[in-house]
């Protein structure tokens, strides 16, 4: 696609898509005057942070200091580049792109689409194996014991690797696609002495997709009958450019609609278990990959959902590996305000097995009886200790208990009032069921949590990605921000500023770009207008900054635009001016001059100062921060 597609392609999408639509389509929104708000997704919001302006098509979130218009919503929001972005909101409004070139001489073959486009293929190869191949029959019924439907096998894109050392890499070759390629995604392994072979083999494959439903990843399970007794039950694919496992959940993407239904995200182990909810109507389940819930997967639920429900199998393994990471889940689902529940399933059940056999009505009852997780942490603690107050066995469980709140709720983490709420019916609870008072209790837990802030132990209320980009920004000042607010509001004044004030004054880079491309607009007889910059960048930043001094702007719309650049340009000159003096002073300090030449260098500075005081003087301006 050329510069000009591109820029039509945009300007087409953009004028198909209404922002408080695509916004609202992600968080609710109401509306507020002219404009309309919303909970931000990118930080702790408890009241309305979010602020979306239908006349401008732009959006902006004050705290977190983000902004911009439908591109750069979608691109922080669902993690993509801006060419991803484009080709996804192209799709929603159905316009057809002109489509990507193919690899070219020089370009680099593990570019980000072609290794998809290589993913993509893979999944196709794998699904079609176990579609249509007499290799892939003990897989077929292996799925058929489950009772997985053909549909299901279908949406899902399960597929079959055979058990074969170069069956992908031998097929690979033929559709364009380098064993290198393979490598780098995760699906062939280079040999010690030389060459690759596949990956995954006699496996039943689970297809890793994001939410945009393009693969990024396998999941291979063993078959009984075709892959080595001594191989791992399940294996995953390793890291890779498109796929990372603590970062990503199993069909998120098919369960999207349904966790919007339901208000709620239900988590499980497995690959099966996912796949056999979905079947009988539980939409919206996904599953980790291999790896405890954590982190890394805060973001990935927040955009969807504050209400999490957990599903273990009723297996012991299951309730140990629980038990040992639930202090760090409460810590963090509570920091974030995520409401996390935990349903123990029966012992020896697992959740395909009891949707299976007993339905998904039963299973649903299941979901409804699920506790709020302080709540399980403090019934595996406490039980059969309802009647034992005063032992030693009944003290270590409240030390237990006090531990968690601790770290849940740390000093100085700015807990909410529901938190606050919910640590003083523990104390309560506690107090009552071990027969100690809450003084001594809250006592306790103070101590605990100073304990826990001089042993560096973290806290979960981390910046969010937002913020730490922000503190990474480089600084604007005053004067730039009045340069672009003026030239937004009052494009007019654009060739005037235009003479004086050029790209390298600026400091700013995000300011120096959209200056110097406002300045080519007006040098080419092009009109410069908000639109036409924001549609001129592609760059996070430049459109958030354009949409801060947009804003702002039009809060000086009654302002003299004549006297506004003229102070502009005035401290532009008075601060090269500075800069002059400055590098005259430091000269002196340097003392390499003859006493001559030191004469004359003082004489201009003071001739300089003189002006500089006579010029301020008339004017009546004062220095505006630089």
């Amino acid at each position: 696609m050329s510069l000009s597609e591109l820029q039509d392609a945009k300007e087409q999408v953009r004028q198909a898509i209404d922002i408080v639509e695509l916004v609202g389509s992600y968080l609710p929104l109401r509306r507020q005057g002219r404009n309309y708000v919303g909970l931000c997704p990118w930080h702790d919001d408890s009241r309305p942070s979010m602020q979306v302006n239908p006349e401008r098509q732009t959006f902006k979130c004050w705290p977190c200091d983000f902004g911009g218009d439908i591109f750069s919503f979608v691109m922080r929001i669902e993690g993509l580049e801006f060419r991803e972005a484009l080709e996804m909101l192209a799709e929603r409004a159905g316009i057809a792109l002109a489509p990507a070139r193919r690899i070219a001489e020089g370009e680099s073959q593990f570019d980000r689409r072609n290794l998809l486009r290589a993913m993509a293929w893979a999944e196709q190869q794998f699904h079609h194996m176990l579609l249509d191949s007499s290799q892939a029959e003990p897989a077929r019924g292996y799925l058929a014991e489950r009772g997985v439907s053909i549909d299901c096998i279908k949406q899902f894109q399960l597929g079959f690797a055979p058990q074969s050392w170069d069956w992908l890499l031998g097929r690979a070759v033929e559709a364009g696609f380098s064993h290198e390629v393979l490598q780098r995604v995760g699906l062939a392994r280079r040999k010690e002495s030389g060459g690759y072979y596949d990956y995954f083999r006699g496996r039943l494959m689970f297809s890793i997709r994001d939410v945009r439903s393009r693969a990024i990843g396998f999941g291979g399970r063993v078959i009984p009958g075709v892959s080595s007794p001594d191989d791992a039950k399940y294996l995953n694919s390793p890291e890779t450019p498109l796929f990372n496992k603590s970062s990503q959940l199993y069909a998120l993407d098919l369960a999207r609609d349904g966790i919007a239904r339901e208000q709620g995200i239900v988590i499980m182990e497995g690959y099966t278990d996912v796949i056999m909810a979905h079947q009988h109507g539980i939409t919206n389940a996904v599953a980790v990959l291999g790896t405890a819930l954590g982190e890394r997967h805060v973001p990935v639920v927040r955009r969807f959902t504050d209400s999490i429900t957990l599903v273990l199998d009723g297996d012991e393994a299951g309730q140990r590996r629980t038990m040992q990471i639930l202090d760090d889940l409460l810590a963090l689902f509570v920091a974030h305000e995520i409401d996390l529940r935990i349903l123990t399933l029966p012992e020896g059940c697992d959740p395909c097995d009891v949707i299976a056999s007993q339905g998904s009505e039963v299973f649903k009852q299941h979901l409804s009886a699920a506790v709020d997780a302080l709540e399980h942490k403090i019934s595996a603690v406490t039980n059969g200790l309802e009647s034992a107050p005063g032992t030693h066995r009944s003290a270590q469980a409240v030390e237990e208990i006090l531990d968690t709140l601790s770290r849940a709720f740390p000093a100085g983490s700015g807990a909410s009032s529901s938190a606050l709420v919910r640590e003083q019916q523990v104390m309560t609870r506690l107090s009552r069921q071990f027969g100690i008072d809450e003084e001594t209790l809250l006592t306790r837990l103070a101590g605990k949590r100073r304990e826990q802030a001089s042993r560096g132990q973290r806290s979960y209320r981390v910046d969010t990605p937002e913020r730490q980009s922000l503190a990474q920004r480089q600084p604007i000042s005053s004067w730039e921000k009045e340069l672009l607010e003026l030239l937004l509001l009052h494009p007019d004044q654009l060739p005037r500023l235009a003479e004086a004030i050029r790209a390298e004054d600026i400091s700013n880079e995000s300011c120096r770009r959209l200056y110097a491309r406002a300045v080519q607009f007006q040098r080419q007889g092009q009109s410069v207008s908000f639109e036409k910059l924001m549609l001129a960048t592609d760059e996070a930043e430049d459109k958030n900054l354009l949409v801060e001094c947009d804003e702002l702007g039009l809060e000086k719309a009654d302002s003299d635009p004549v006297l506004r650049a003229k102070d502009l340009l005035e401290h532009l000159d008075q601060r090269k001016r500075q800069f002059r003096q400055n590098q005259q002073v430091a000269v002196f300090h340097q003392k390499t001059l003859t006493p001559q030449q030191e004469d004359e260098e003082i004489s201009k500075l003071f001739r300089e100062l003189s002006a500089s005081q006579e010029k301020r003087h008339q004017t009546g301006s004062a220095p505006t921060d630089g």
